[in-house]
Protein backbone atom coordinates (compact mmCIF):
# COMPACT_ATOMS: atom_id res chain seq x y z
CA UNK A 1 0.00 0.00 0.00
CA UNK A 2 2.77 2.49 0.72
CA UNK A 3 3.92 2.35 -3.01
CA UNK A 4 0.36 3.27 -4.10
CA UNK A 5 0.52 6.38 -1.64
CA UNK A 6 3.88 7.23 -2.14
CA UNK A 7 3.28 7.18 -6.54
CA UNK A 8 -0.12 9.22 -6.33
CA UNK A 9 1.55 11.51 -4.03
CA UNK A 10 3.97 12.45 -6.55
CA UNK A 11 2.01 12.55 -9.47
CA UNK A 12 -1.05 14.52 -8.41
CA UNK A 13 -2.07 16.00 -11.11
CA UNK A 14 -2.16 13.05 -13.38
CA UNK A 15 -4.28 10.79 -10.38
CA UNK A 16 -8.24 10.55 -10.44
CA UNK A 17 -8.97 8.72 -6.88
CA UNK A 18 -12.50 7.31 -6.82
CA UNK A 19 -14.24 5.77 -3.56
CA UNK A 20 -17.22 3.51 -3.71
CA UNK A 21 -19.12 4.59 -0.86
CA UNK A 22 -21.75 1.99 0.55
CA UNK A 23 -19.36 -0.22 2.64
CA UNK A 24 -16.52 1.92 1.54
CA UNK A 25 -17.35 5.30 2.76
CA UNK A 26 -19.86 4.40 4.56
CA UNK A 27 -20.06 1.74 6.97
CA UNK A 28 -22.90 -1.12 6.01
CA UNK A 29 -25.75 -0.90 8.12
CA UNK A 30 -28.92 -3.04 8.37
CA UNK A 31 -31.13 -0.32 6.42
CA UNK A 32 -29.79 1.30 3.69
CA UNK A 33 -31.29 4.87 4.21
CA UNK A 34 -29.14 5.05 7.24
CA UNK A 35 -26.06 4.89 5.87
CA UNK A 36 -24.28 7.88 6.69
CA UNK A 37 -20.62 9.30 5.60
CA UNK A 38 -18.29 10.17 8.62
CA UNK A 39 -17.39 13.70 8.70
CA UNK A 40 -13.70 12.90 8.41
CA UNK A 41 -13.65 10.99 5.23
CA UNK A 42 -15.90 14.13 3.78
CA UNK A 43 -13.24 16.39 4.82
CA UNK A 44 -10.53 14.32 3.46
CA UNK A 45 -12.11 14.37 0.10
CA UNK A 46 -12.56 17.59 0.03
CA UNK A 47 -9.17 18.07 0.60
CA UNK A 48 -8.78 15.64 -2.17
CA UNK A 49 -9.87 17.81 -4.82
CA UNK A 50 -7.60 20.26 -3.99
CA UNK A 51 -4.77 18.44 -4.67
CA UNK A 52 -5.53 15.73 -7.23
CA UNK A 53 -6.34 16.06 -10.69
CA UNK A 54 -9.68 14.21 -10.02
CA UNK A 55 -11.49 12.97 -6.96
CA UNK A 56 -14.95 11.22 -6.69
CA UNK A 57 -17.59 8.78 -5.83
CA UNK A 58 -19.40 6.24 -8.00
CA UNK A 59 -22.11 4.52 -6.36
CA UNK A 60 -25.02 2.50 -7.09
CA UNK A 61 -27.00 4.64 -5.60
CA UNK A 62 -29.16 7.22 -7.59
CA UNK A 63 -27.37 10.69 -7.99
CA UNK A 64 -29.77 12.55 -5.48
CA UNK A 65 -28.81 10.20 -2.74
CA UNK A 66 -24.78 10.56 -3.58
CA UNK A 67 -25.46 14.13 -3.61
CA UNK A 68 -26.69 14.02 0.06
CA UNK A 69 -24.35 11.63 1.59
CA UNK A 70 -21.28 13.30 -0.17
CA UNK A 71 -22.36 16.80 -0.64
CA UNK A 72 -18.40 17.76 -1.36
CA UNK A 73 -17.74 20.40 -3.91
CA UNK A 74 -15.89 20.12 -6.77
CA UNK A 75 -15.99 15.90 -6.82
CA UNK A 76 -17.15 14.01 -9.77
CA UNK A 77 -19.91 11.42 -9.65
CA UNK A 78 -21.47 8.26 -10.69
CA UNK A 79 -24.81 7.29 -9.90
CA UNK A 80 -27.27 4.38 -10.53
CA UNK A 81 -24.55 2.11 -11.56
CA UNK A 82 -23.07 4.29 -13.86
CA UNK A 83 -26.53 5.18 -15.14
CA UNK A 84 -26.11 9.37 -14.61
CA UNK A 85 -22.50 11.15 -14.41
CA UNK A 86 -21.77 14.59 -13.02
CA UNK A 87 -17.91 16.15 -13.87
CA UNK A 88 -16.67 18.49 -10.93
CA UNK A 89 -18.71 20.74 -11.04
CA UNK A 90 -21.34 20.04 -13.46
CA UNK A 91 -24.98 18.73 -13.46
CA UNK A 92 -25.94 14.97 -13.55
CA UNK A 93 -27.65 13.56 -16.29
CA UNK A 94 -28.70 10.38 -17.53
CA UNK A 95 -26.13 8.70 -20.10
CA UNK A 96 -27.56 8.87 -23.57
CA UNK A 97 -30.07 5.84 -24.96
CA UNK A 98 -31.28 5.25 -21.39
CA UNK A 99 -34.38 6.91 -21.84
CA UNK A 100 -36.13 3.28 -23.71
CA UNK A 101 -34.70 1.46 -21.16
CA UNK A 102 -35.29 3.35 -18.03
CA UNK A 103 -38.86 3.48 -19.43
CA UNK A 104 -39.24 -0.08 -19.10
CA UNK A 105 -38.09 -0.38 -15.99
CA UNK A 106 -40.32 2.23 -14.52
CA UNK A 107 -43.21 0.23 -16.17
CA UNK A 108 -42.27 -3.17 -14.49
CA UNK A 109 -41.94 -1.09 -10.87
CA UNK A 110 -45.07 0.09 -11.36
CA UNK A 111 -46.67 -3.30 -11.50
CA UNK A 112 -44.25 -4.70 -8.98
CA UNK A 113 -46.31 -6.22 -5.98
CA UNK A 114 -45.59 -4.82 -2.89
CA UNK A 115 -47.34 -6.68 -0.88
CA UNK A 116 -45.36 -10.02 -1.48
CA UNK A 117 -41.99 -7.91 -0.94
CA UNK A 118 -43.34 -7.28 2.01
CA UNK A 119 -44.74 -10.69 3.00
CA UNK A 120 -40.89 -12.29 2.12
CA UNK A 121 -39.34 -9.49 3.91
CA UNK A 122 -37.82 -7.57 1.35
CA UNK A 123 -38.43 -3.33 0.74
CA UNK A 124 -37.92 -1.20 -2.33
CA UNK A 125 -35.47 1.51 -2.74
CA UNK A 126 -36.99 2.84 -6.09
CA UNK A 127 -33.45 4.94 -7.48
CA UNK A 128 -35.88 5.82 -10.20
CA UNK A 129 -33.12 4.59 -13.20
CA UNK A 130 -32.66 1.25 -11.04
CA UNK A 131 -34.28 -0.24 -7.98
CA UNK A 132 -32.54 -1.98 -5.75
CA UNK A 133 -35.00 -5.17 -3.25
CA UNK A 134 -33.30 -5.47 0.27
CA UNK A 135 -33.84 -8.43 1.99
CA UNK A 136 -31.02 -7.94 5.17
CA UNK A 137 -33.58 -7.24 7.37
CA UNK A 138 -35.83 -10.38 6.72
CA UNK A 139 -36.69 -13.06 9.40
CA UNK A 140 -35.41 -15.45 7.36
CA UNK A 141 -32.22 -13.46 4.61
CA UNK A 142 -31.72 -16.53 3.15
CA UNK A 143 -35.26 -17.45 2.19
CA UNK A 144 -36.06 -13.99 1.11
CA UNK A 145 -33.50 -14.14 -0.99
CA UNK A 146 -34.42 -17.33 -2.78
CA UNK A 147 -37.86 -16.06 -3.69
CA UNK A 148 -36.34 -12.77 -5.17
CA UNK A 149 -33.80 -14.90 -7.04
CA UNK A 150 -36.87 -17.28 -8.54
CA UNK A 151 -39.53 -15.37 -8.61
CA UNK A 152 -38.76 -11.57 -9.38
CA UNK A 153 -35.58 -12.04 -11.29
CA UNK A 154 -36.89 -14.46 -14.04
CA UNK A 155 -40.19 -11.92 -14.67
CA UNK A 156 -37.76 -8.65 -14.71
CA UNK A 157 -35.70 -10.95 -17.47
CA UNK A 158 -39.22 -11.06 -19.17
CA UNK A 159 -40.04 -7.52 -19.26
CA UNK A 160 -36.23 -6.52 -20.81
CA UNK A 161 -34.50 -5.69 -17.53
CA UNK A 162 -31.11 -7.20 -16.26
CA UNK A 163 -30.91 -8.33 -12.79
CA UNK A 164 -27.74 -8.20 -10.62
CA UNK A 165 -26.67 -9.41 -6.96
CA UNK A 166 -25.09 -7.49 -4.51
CA UNK A 167 -24.80 -7.50 -0.69
CA UNK A 168 -28.25 -8.79 0.45
CA UNK A 169 -29.82 -7.06 -2.28
CA UNK A 170 -31.10 -7.75 -5.52
CA UNK A 171 -30.83 -5.22 -8.35
CA UNK A 172 -33.12 -4.04 -11.07
CA UNK A 173 -31.41 -2.50 -14.03
CA UNK A 174 -32.30 -0.98 -17.59
CA UNK A 175 -30.76 -3.67 -19.81
CA UNK A 176 -27.86 -1.28 -21.25
CA UNK A 177 -24.60 -1.75 -21.41
CA UNK A 178 -23.28 0.83 -18.59
CA UNK A 179 -21.71 0.03 -15.17
CA UNK A 180 -19.53 1.35 -12.59
CA UNK A 181 -16.62 0.73 -15.14
CA UNK A 182 -18.31 3.08 -17.74
CA UNK A 183 -18.75 5.80 -15.55
CA UNK A 184 -15.25 5.82 -14.32
CA UNK A 185 -14.09 5.45 -18.37
CA UNK A 186 -16.16 8.94 -18.66
CA UNK A 187 -14.92 10.82 -15.71
CA UNK A 188 -11.32 9.73 -15.67
CA UNK A 189 -11.49 10.33 -19.64
CA UNK A 190 -12.64 13.78 -19.40
CA UNK A 191 -10.21 15.06 -16.72
CA UNK A 192 -7.26 13.13 -18.40
CA UNK A 193 -6.17 11.39 -15.63
CA UNK A 194 -3.42 8.60 -16.01
CA UNK A 195 -3.02 6.97 -12.64
CA UNK A 196 -6.30 5.48 -11.40
CA UNK A 197 -7.02 4.64 -7.48
CA UNK A 198 -10.88 2.98 -6.91
CA UNK A 199 -11.61 1.76 -4.04
CA UNK A 200 -14.62 -1.14 -3.79
CA UNK A 201 -15.64 -4.05 -2.38
CA UNK A 202 -18.62 -5.48 -4.06
CA UNK A 203 -18.93 -7.35 -7.66
CA UNK A 204 -20.54 -3.73 -8.85
CA UNK A 205 -17.23 -2.14 -8.17
CA UNK A 206 -15.47 -5.25 -9.97
CA UNK A 207 -16.57 -3.85 -13.27
CA UNK A 208 -14.69 -0.51 -12.63
CA UNK A 209 -11.31 -2.26 -11.64
CA UNK A 210 -11.74 -4.95 -15.14
CA UNK A 211 -12.21 -1.61 -16.87
CA UNK A 212 -9.04 0.10 -15.82
CA UNK A 213 -7.00 -2.70 -16.48
CA UNK A 214 -8.43 -2.68 -19.45
CA UNK A 215 -7.47 1.21 -20.24
CA UNK A 216 -4.34 0.47 -19.08
CA UNK A 217 -4.17 -2.00 -21.92
CA UNK A 218 -5.29 0.33 -24.45
CA UNK A 219 -2.93 3.10 -23.17
CA UNK A 220 -5.61 5.13 -21.40
CA UNK A 221 -4.19 4.76 -18.42
CA UNK A 222 -0.13 4.11 -17.15
CA UNK A 223 -1.03 2.52 -13.75
CA UNK A 224 -4.58 1.89 -11.75
CA UNK A 225 -4.78 0.49 -8.39
CA UNK A 226 -7.83 -1.96 -7.96
CA UNK A 227 -8.28 -1.87 -4.48
CA UNK A 228 -10.38 -3.72 -1.72
CA UNK A 229 -12.09 -2.41 1.32
CA UNK A 230 -12.14 -5.91 2.62
CA UNK A 231 -15.07 -7.59 5.61
CA UNK A 232 -16.62 -10.38 6.04
CA UNK A 233 -19.37 -9.49 3.66
CA UNK A 234 -17.25 -9.36 0.76
CA UNK A 235 -17.48 -12.28 -1.35
CA UNK A 236 -13.91 -14.23 -2.47
CA UNK A 237 -14.64 -13.86 -5.91
CA UNK A 238 -14.46 -10.20 -5.40
CA UNK A 239 -11.34 -10.11 -3.56
CA UNK A 240 -9.79 -12.17 -5.66
CA UNK A 241 -10.21 -9.50 -8.72
CA UNK A 242 -8.41 -6.67 -6.22
CA UNK A 243 -4.58 -6.04 -6.41
CA UNK A 244 -4.94 -5.00 -2.80
CA UNK A 245 -7.12 -4.57 0.25
CA UNK A 246 -7.77 -2.11 3.46
CA UNK A 247 -9.23 -3.39 6.10
CA UNK A 248 -13.02 -2.11 5.93
CA UNK A 249 -14.20 1.83 6.39
CA UNK A 250 -11.40 1.82 8.79
CA UNK A 251 -8.77 1.13 6.38
CA UNK A 252 -10.09 3.43 3.71
CA UNK A 253 -9.79 6.00 6.07
CA UNK A 254 -6.74 5.40 7.12
CA UNK A 255 -5.31 5.13 3.46
CA UNK A 256 -7.20 8.64 3.10
CA UNK A 257 -5.38 10.35 5.40
CA UNK A 258 -2.55 9.09 3.57
CA UNK A 259 -3.05 10.69 0.38
CA UNK A 260 -4.47 14.02 1.81
CA UNK A 261 -1.67 15.00 4.16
Amino acid sequence: MNEIVDDLRRQPRESALLFDIDGVLAPIVPNAADARVPDEALGLLEAMTHRYLLTGVISGRGMADVDRMVPVPGIARGGNHGLEVAHPGGDPGLVPGAGGPVARLRAFVQALDSHALAAHGAWMEDKGASVSLHYREAADPDASGEWLRSEVRPAALAAGLRTRDGKMILELLPDLDVHKGTALAALVGAAGARRVLYLGDDHTDADAWRTMREMVAGGLLDRAWCVLADGPEVDPAVRAQADDAVPGTDGVLQLMRALAT
